[in-house]
């Protein structure tokens, strides 16, 4: 392994530990379980376990640091990783790019189109792409970048491949998308991914789910769905920003956008290690509401790839439980309001992936009177084993880049 390998891995994992040194308490699964609200893991339980994934041969990088200084880690697995970690580890020390984009689909192609030239969508199973094709998506993402530019990796065109981005833990309460991430991500270690490269970042907004956790150990009943400024992440992204209506004005303090796009470091240092990716599949895991979602949410127009965008959503909604999930557009999820600044909009619009956003579980409150009572009960089923199995067997089709 090269020392610029080496170094950006030894980053990562220092940051690992260091946090780990810092969080170590005793298990709040167990605490959780006893009061009826499932065997989750507290946030240094969690960190143990993506050091297991470390142990298992993924790499680490450290993409930056929340408001209150907790490690932004991504999680790598592929043939490429240990560039991927090398390349992203530098992002955190680096000057901020910004988030501002432009379209993932040009001339009503989509971007992932290109690599074979005649606009249908790749597969993990494609031949490998020709210079001509490769060389034909650059182009077109040259020209829909801002100035026409976008930065470069130092990568041959054959060197950058496909990559699928996997995020998880935006909002503080929803705990349930990050134990389905880390589940998906062990069954993912254990499987040839081919030339594909996975990025997975479980917990984006770590200092939200720290203040979750205190609440719980306290026995305190209350809503977080902000980072460490109250700013809602997930209407953080540059896609749409701000194009908000009556209601969002109305409940303006509970979805705060922030001061402006990316202005959170949780979503510039995402932003930033994107920036250089070919992403051409994009998941983002949340809970409750039994749905699997994708753009637009910022809009009421559909996007050009909706058919194809369908075809997978409903897919993975009919594996992912007994009862399938439902499959639709964020906009028509929110009863055909315009949300501003997610993230599916802005990987779609911003890298042309094909972007998905599943509300793990259906957000059943049973019959204790106490979970009725708890928000994090409002989120996060309290049996694991009926949700995250069932949804890592709907997921790793398309994480893996299958053909629909």
């Amino acid at each position: 392994m090269p020392k610029s390998d080496h170094a950006s891995e030894e980053q990562g994992v220092a940051a690992l530990r260091a946090a780990l040194f810092v969080h170590r308490r005793a298990p709040l699964s167990r605490l959780l379980a006893r009061r009826g609200l499932g065997p989750y893991r507290g946030y240094g339980e969690l960190l143990e376990a993506i050091e297991r994934l470390a142990d298992r041969g993924a790499q680490l990088s450290l993409i930056g640091r929340s408001i209150r200084g907790e490690p932004l880690l991504a999680v790598h697995l592929g043939a490429s990783s240990q560039a991927a970690a090398r390349r992203d580890g530098h992002a955190a020390g680096r000057p901020a790019l910004g988030a501002q984009g432009g379209r993932g689909v040009a001339n009503g192609v989509s971007l992932r189109g290109a690599l074979d030239g005649s606009g249908a969508p790749g597969g993990a199973d494609d031949p490998a792409p020709s210079d001509a094709a490769l060389a034909l998506l650059d182009d077109r993402a040259d020209r829909a970048s801002p100035h026409g530019q976008r930065p470069s990796t130092g990568a041959g065109p054959r060197e950058r491949g496909r990559t699928t981005v996997i995020l998880s833990g935006i909002h503080p309460l929803e705990w349930i998308g990050i134990e389905t991430h880390l589940a998906l991500l062990e069954r993912l270690a254990t499987q040839d991914l081919g030339g594909r490269s996975i990025l997975a970042v479980p917990i984006v907004n770590p200092d939200g789910l720290l203040r979750v956790e205190m609440n719980l150990r306290a026995g305190r009943h209350r809503y977080v769905r902000g980072n460490a400024r109250g700013v809602d992440l997930n209407r953080n992204f540059d896609a749409g920003w701000y194009e908000r209506g009556l209601v969002q004005r109305l409940i303006g303090l509970v979805f705060s956008p922030g001061s402006r796009p990316a202005s959170e470091p949780e979503v510039e240092a995402i932003a930033h290690a994107l920036s250089s990716r070919r992403i051409d599949r994009a998941l983002s895991l949340h809970s409750a509401g039994g749905a699997v979602l994708y753009p637009p949410a910022h809009s009421l127009w559909p996007v050009a790839d909706a058919a194809e965008h369908r075809a997978f959503a409903l897919r993975v909604a009919r594996a992912a439980d007994r009862r399938p999930y439902r499959a639709m557009s964020y906009v028509r999820f929110a009863w055909g309001v315009r949300k501003a600044g997610l993230e599916i909009d802005w990987l779609h619009d911003r890298h042309g992936a094909l972007s998905l956003l599943v509300a793990c579980s259906r957000g059943k409150l049973g019959l204790r009177p106490s979970r009725l009572v708890e928000p994090f009960a409002w989120h996060n089923p309290r049996r694991l084993d009926d949700a995250t199995p069932p949804l890592v067997d709907a997921l790793l089709p398309f994480v893996k880049g299958a053909r629909n």
